[in-house]
C-alpha cells in the first residue's frame, strides 16, 4: 500500500509541474473533517480534525471532470461512556468525479469520491493498539460543491469502509470512520481556460 500510494504522489506531481500550459489545472485545498466512529457499546461524539492537499484537474466532454488528488487527513472520535478519544492521520489518494453545469460565473457540481489510504500515526487511546490497528483504509464520499474562479468549496460525506483494527478486539471489533469533510480548494492560474488550438 505504501509503495501504490507513493506511485500515485509522484504520478500526480508530475502531472501538476510537467506541462506550463495547464497550471491552472493544479491546485491546493484544505479544509475540516467532522467524522465519528462506530464503536460499539459507547456514546459517540463527533471530533473535528483536518485534511491538506494537491489536486490535479481533468476536464471531459459533457460537464464531467477527474480530480485526482493525494492528502493528509486526520480522522478522529471521542467517546461520552468510556471516555475514549482516538485519532488517526492517513495518506489518501482520492480520484473525485464530478459533474456540473458551467454556468459562466460559477459552476456548481456533484461529485462521487472513491479513496484508499494507509495510517501514518494514531494517537489517544488508539495509541496502545497502534500495533495491531489495519492502517489499510478504503471507502467512498459522496458530496457536491461550487466553483466560482479559481476556487472551489465542497461538502462531502465519506463512507470508510475498512475497520480500525485487524485483531478481535471487543472496542474496536467492527470500528470504522465515517463523517463529512468540508474542503477549500485553489486552483492556480486560469481554473476554467480551455486549451485552444495553435
Amino acid at each position: 500500500m505504501k509503495k501504490i500510494l507513493l506511485a500515485a504522489a509522484l504520478l500526480l506531481m508530475s502531472l501538476c509541474f510537467a506541462d506550463n500550459s495547464h497550471a491552472g489545472n493544479f491546485g491546493v485545498f484544505g479544509g475540516a473533517n467532522f467524522h465519528t466512529s462506530n464503536v460499539k457499546e459507547v456514546g459517540k461524539q463527533t471530533l473535528t480534525q483536518w485534511h491538506a492537499g494537491i489536486v490535479y484537474k481533468f476536464d471531459l466532454p459533457l460537464g464531467f471532470q477527474i480530480h485526482p488528488t493525494l492528502m493528509y487527513n486526520v480522522k478522529a472520535a471521542t467517546t461520552q461512556a468510556a471516555p475514549l478519544d482516538f485519532s488517526v492521520g492517513y495518506i489518501e489518494f482520492m480520484p473525485s468525479v464530478q459533474w456540473g453545469a458551467d454556468l459562466i460565473l460559477f459552476r456548481p457540481y456533484i461529485e462521487v469520491s472513491p479513496f484508499v489510504g494507509y495510517g501514518l500515526n494514531g494517537w489517544g487511546d488508539l495509541a496502545s493498539i497502534w500495533k495491531s490497528a489495519d492502517r489499510f483504509e478504503y471507502g467512498v464520499g459522496l458530496g457536491g460543491g461550487l466553483q466560482i474562479w479559481r476556487f472551489q468549496v465542497a461538502a462531502r460525506y465519506n463512507f470508510t469502509f475498512a475497520d480500525l483494527s485487524r485483531v478481535d478486539l471487543e472496542t474496536f471489533r467492527n470500528a470504522d470512520f465515517n463523517g463529512v469533510s468540508v474542503s477549500l480548494t485553489y486552483f492556480f492560474g486560469n481554473a476554467k481556460k480551455k486549451n485552444k488550438g495553435k
